[in-house]
């Protein structure tokens, strides 16, 4: 179950369709508010990233 909160009223907010680039975007029930949330990856790149400089894996094993 997806637990969004709007961050104006801090609500629950629902699904409210996608965005022309395809992102979920999100109502809140309580003030209309809407926004997009995205989720941040680059640490988790950056670890991935930092894993295979250390080891001993060519570039074509990524």
């Amino acid at each position: 179950m997806d637990n969004k909160r709007c961050p104006s009223c801090g609500s629950a907010m629902k699904r409210n369709g996608k965005t022309g680039a395809g992102s979920q975007r999100w109502r809140c029930g309580s003030c209309g508010a809407s926004s997009v949330h995205r989720n941040d990856t680059s640490a988790r790149d950056l670890a991935a990233f930092a894993s295979w400089l250390l080891s001993k894996d060519s570039q074509r094993d990524m």
